[in-house]
């Protein structure tokens, strides 16, 4: 069947059908046409897709290159490296002169046994030796490395006595031993921790890593070396710089399982020292309520009951007992809250330990000055102690001293809180006795503080505590 001839376009009608003209094709697809690509899109289909941004031509990522070289040559500009080398290197120079004077002046000594002078010499050797490992503590110091000495025993003399307290102390055998042994291990180090800028060094000032068989400084294998070394230096000096600072730790450091082992022994001795205070202190108060409050309380009975005999035979009578009555009422009322300001004092929340203590010394039979440092800042527990120790110390100035004037000092020394109290009596108290002054030193032991008394026969006496200002259990 013919189509109409107006149904057929020009182009229609001009090109010649195909080969496979009379083969069914089926319908028109209704898809709409593919977009034209244009320069700014992607290439053509069939082209090469475009190289990622940073890559070149050939696929080569130069930002991740860039920034693994950052990342390896960036500690050569930080001080941490270089600093760890200069310490190898001076650890190295050091050592031989810090062991020759050792062993000249130790056969100076050995050589004068015999004519009795050594041994006068014996105690300056061990004070040089140790003098000595002090130069390598400065120099692991300056890398960054504290060492905290390991405590000696002081001599105290060049006698018999001390040339026995120092030859036969292990400490100072153990600085000996670490000045022979550095001479060697320091020059071991050091060639270690600096092999990587030998290297460098010897491959870019040299002739290559290969001499005569390569082709100059910078052959084929030498670049690499020098890229891969130089970031090396660093690292590896501070990691030698890490070990030796260990090593020298272990022979001229605490001794951390002997520190351990007295900080228990320490801690043992405070809980001892705290369960006799209070059991001290508990005795107190049971004789302070025997001996004050219940005796006052029988007597206020008393007089009420011979009131209530004498109201009707002699009334002025009763009325003196029980005004009798009523001050001995007054006086329980003031011992109880005067016991109860010793255990828990409420004004020392409420305003702080400058007020606190001001209202220790309000009734004071003799004047007492109370200074506080300004600004003073005291954890609860601290503050507490200060309280404590200034309360229980002029108590016992009121009681034993006789003085006619006190004072109480609160001042602020570095981290630590120091209270002093001073008073013009009669001295002659004894540290070791008295329950007052045995609680008090067991109150600053608690707290990790230092407690002395100096109090000769005739006066003054003078109490100092110092304590930190703030506990561990604040500072966690």
């Amino acid at each position: 069947m013919n189509a109409p001839t107006g149904s057929m376009t020009p182009a229609a009608s001009d090109s010649s059908p195909p080969p496979d003209a009379g083969r069914e094709t089926g319908s028109v697809s209704q898809l709409p046409p593919p977009i034209r690509p244009d320069a700014s899109s992607s290439p053509p289909a069939g082209g090469p897709p475009a190289p990622p941004a940073g890559a070149s031509d050939e696929g080569w990522d130069w930002d991740r290159t860039r920034d693994l070289a950052e990342t390896w040559f960036r500690p050569l500009a930080e001080a941490d490296g270089w600093r760890a080398l200069v310490f190898l290197v001076a650890s190295a120079f050091a050592a031989p002169f810090l062991f020759a004077a050792m062993v000249v002046f130790g056969a100076v000594t050995f050589g004068l046994l015999f004519v009795v002078v050594g041994f006068l010499l014996i105690v300056p050797f061990f004070r040089m030796v140790e003098a000595l490992t002090g130069v390598e503590r400065r120099l692991a110091a300056f890398a960054g490395h504290e060492i905290e000495p390991r405590a000696v025993v002081p001599p105290g003399g060049v006698g018999p006595r001390a040339i026995s307290r120092a030859v036969t102390d292990p400490v100072r055998w153990r600085q000996v031993g670490f000045v022979a042994i550095n001479v060697v291990l320091a020059f071991l180090l050091f060639g270690f921790g600096s092999f990587p800028l030998s290297l460098v060094v010897q491959i870019v000032f040299g002739d290559g890593i290969f001499g005569g068989a390569g082709v100059g400084a910078f052959n084929l294998f030498a670049l690499p070396l020098v890229v891969v070394a130089a970031g090396a230096i660093p690292r590896i000096a501070i990691w030698t710089a890490d070990l030796k600072a260990k090593i020298d730790t272990w022979f001229l450091g605490v001794d951390r399982l002997a520190a351990a082992e007295r900080r228990v022994t320490d801690l043992s001795i405070q809980r001892q020292d705290i369960l006799d205070a209070v059991a001290s202190e508990r005795r107190r108060i049971e004789r302070n309520l025997h001996d004050g409050v219940q005796q006052q309380l029988v007597a206020i009975g008393l007089d009420l009951g011979m009131a209530a005999n004498q109201v009707d035979r002699d009334p002025d009578a009763a009325k003196e007992l029980i005004a009798s009555a009523r001050q001995k009422v007054q006086g329980s009322i003031g011992e109880l809250r005067q016991l109860g300001r010793g255990l828990h004092p409420a004004i020392l929340e409420d305003r702080g330990i400058d007020a606190a203590l001001s209202a220790i010394v309000g009734g004071s039979p003799i004047p007492i000055s109370v200074h506080v440092d300004p600004d003073l800042d005291l954890s609860t527990d601290v503050a507490e102690t200060v309280y404590f120790i200034a309360n229980e110390a002029i108590a016992n100035v009121l009681k034993h001293a006789g003085a006619r004037v006190a004072s109480i000092h609160v001042a602020k020394v570095a981290a630590n809180v120091r209270v002093t109290v001073h008073d013009d009596g009669a001295g002659g108290a004894d540290p070791a006795g008295g329950t007052g002054i045995l609680g008090i030193r067991a109150r600053v032991r608690a707290v990790d503080g230092t407690f002395s008394i100096t109090s000769p026969a005739g006066g003054p006496t003078t109490l100092v505590a110092e304590i930190p200002r703030h506990t561990e259990v604040d500072h966690g």
